[in-house]
């Protein structure tokens, strides 16, 4: 889908759907093409309309996290009016956790399928059923359509990893996915993760699991990616450093391929990156560059009621390592737990500029679906917006704390971004990374962009600015 958080530029950031990709590479017997509507977010309806008509589709599947599924709804009613005979099938986080909800509301109405966990090889094995006309009982991990109800078949056991094929990049129709002026594309190494956070809505995927390709594997799909253009590469494991000795060992194939030539993308544990004393060296050798490192918070009690344990010594010793490697940290925020503040959320953008954090990813606390932490805020009356999912993206604020209303919470990242500003692309990895980068924005767009506010915006209060970035940040995702 082509919603994406507005913190998350849509013009330089454009990353593929790795699921849809991994699943076309794995339907046999099938013409089957990769239509990435994140590449086409300025023109949705009349992109979807001219695929109908070129590739003539007898079944079309979407991809939907929750804040995508209002949007997944409106492309398959599009699709929908435009020929009723189309079948679509939804997949994803949302039709996994909620699809009990979907098959029992009007939103199922334009859907005629549900995959639930993972679809790689459902999605094949009900293409088949359906055009054989078999009973589609025999597909597990599916919901179906009969007399205008949905049928639940049973849950589809986890996958065995080795049985998945690699992506088929060769089947995407558009190109131009980018990280500003790399090209991009995305990759996994393994599934899955084992820790207790309660905000975190994996385990309803995978279980509490942890599932590993092999290396080879892993080398075959970075060449795949390389060889269809990538130089950067995002990999999206839910916990690359949860097996400390692998995420070595890969770092050392990476080498011995010779696929240090381009670069890395990973999510990574505070605490697995602490506990290496050769990790850092090793991922700066193979090419690793930008770490989103899951700090989450400051606070021993914030940290505490996330089941994150006290990880503060160890971010800490996480970041020191990265830094002498010249790794760029991306460092992961939460804010708005229960008893938050302004002086607590402070205290978070304050503690990442002491440790020279590169990028914040700072987040307002999302109560997502069927995570234990929603279930514990609605009891305690914070949850604010329960059901409109759209806005459950980390931008918005859906919750409210014991001293803060969602509006004050979301005035409150924005004031410390906009006071953070200036800082940000300053800090020594990203200069010692993209130093004709620091100079442009330092000495070019900085300067024009006070003088373009003082002749422009003199007038506006901060409160009218704030408005201002939240109409054009609710204007993002709109293209219906």
């Amino acid at each position: 889908m082509p919603d994406t958080a507005p913190h998350f530029n849509g013009k330089r950031w454009k990353a593929p759907n790795l699921a849809i990709s991994s699943i076309a590479g794995n339907i046999k017997n099938h013409n089957v093409f990769i239509a990435d509507l994140v590449l086409r977010r300025d023109k949705i309806e009349e992109s979807v309309l001219e695929l109908l008509q070129k590739y003539r589709p007898s079944i079309v599947g979407l991809s939907a996290m929750s804040f995508q599924f209002d949007t997944s709804r409106k492309v398959a009613q599009l699709i929908k009016d435009e020929n009723r005979e189309i079948k679509t099938v939804l997949g994803g986080y949302h039709a996994t956790l909620m699809s009990d909800e979907i098959a029992d509301s009007g939103c199922s109405e334009p859907f005629d399928f549900l995959v639930r966990g993972e679809g790689d090889l459902s999605f094949n094995e009900l293409l088949e059923a359906y055009e054989q006309k078999r009973d589609l009982k025999s597909v597990s991990g599916i919901s179906y359509k009969k007399e205008g109800k949905f049928i639940h078949n049973s849950p589809r056991p986890l996958e065995n990893l080795h049985d998945i094929k690699l992506p088929a990049r060769a089947k995407r129709v558009y190109k131009g996915y980018q990280y500003y002026s790399f090209a991009l594309d995305i990759i996994e190494t393994s599934r899955g993760c084992t820790m207790p956070c309660n905000f975190c809505s994996i385990d309803k995927m995978y279980g509490k699991s942890f599932r590993e390709y092999s290396i080879e594997r892993v080398m075959q799909d970075i060449g795949d990616a390389k060889k269809h253009g990538a130089n950067f590469i995002i990999i999206a494991d839910d916990n690359f450093s949860l097996n400390v000795k692998r995420f070595e060992d890969i770092c050392d194939a990476i080498v011995d391929y010779g696929h240090n030539d381009i670069r890395y993308i990973i999510q990574a544990s505070s605490a697995g990156i602490a506990s290496s004393e050769k990790l850092a060296e090793k991922m700066a050798r193979a090419g690793f560059r930008i770490v989103f490192l899951g700090i989450e918070n400051v606070s021993k009690e914030n940290l505490k009621n996330l089941q994150k344990g006290n990880i503060i010594e160890k971010t800490k010793i996480a970041v020191k390592k990265l830094h002498d490697q010249g790794i760029m940290i991306v460092g992961g925020m939460i804010i708005g737990h229960p008893n938050d503040k302004e002086e607590d959320i402070a205290e978070n953008y304050e503690f990442f500029v002491g440790l020279d954090i590169d990028f914040f990813a700072d987040q307002i606390l999302t109560p997502y679906p069927k995570t234990p932490l929603r279930k514990e805020m609605i009891e305690n009356g914070l949850v604010t917006n329960k059901y409109d999912y759209s806005r459950y993206n980390c931008f918005w604020a859906n919750i409210k704390t014991n001293y803060l209303s969602p509006d004050e919470l979301q005035f409150l990242r924005w004031k410390y971004n906009r006071k953070y500003a200036d800082y940000i692309c300053t800090t020594r990895a990203f200069i010692k990374n993209y130093p004709a980068a620091y100079y442009y924005r330092t000495y070019l767009m900085r300067p024009y962009r006070k003088l373009k506010n003082r002749i422009f915006q003199k007038k506006l209060t901060e409160r009218d600015l704030y408005r201002l970035d939240m109409k054009r940040a609710e204007d993002m995702n709109k293209f219906f």
